[in-house]
């Protein structure tokens, strides 16, 4: 399976910095399929009895300003992972938008 929903609901995730244009290795903005420039958000994920892990979250731009430690919800969270031609293989996380916990919710960049 390529494409695996995230159930955040015991987990606690924090901004753990501003976020930054995604670029391809070319250096061009990279885009959803819907043609939408996507964001980095740098997170420190935080479950229940483990230890933190600082990830990149993938989202369509713009993203709302976000405070150090902020407390963040993602709505439809995604773990893709990916293989690369020479054997090199990851997981990336996108989600649909990003929201500061507790402000009232933003719409996503695909719904204005």
């Amino acid at each position: 399976m390529k494409r695996i929903p995230v159930d955040t609901t015991k987990l606690r995730i924090l901004a753990a910095g501003q976020p930054a244009p995604a670029t391809n290795p070319d250096g061009s903005p990279r885009l959803n399929r819907a043609g939408q420039a996507l964001t980095n958000v740098p997170v420190l994920v935080l479950a229940e009895g483990g230890r933190p892990e600082s990830v990149n979250v993938r989202v369509p731009s713009p993203v709302p300003p976000l405070g150090d430690l902020a407390p963040l919800r993602f709505t439809g969270l995604v773990a893709w992972h990916w293989t690369l031609d020479n054997g090199r293989s990851g997981v990336s996380l996108t989600a649909e938008a990003v929201h500061v916990d507790g402000a009232p919710k933003a719409a996503s960049a695909g719904s204005r």
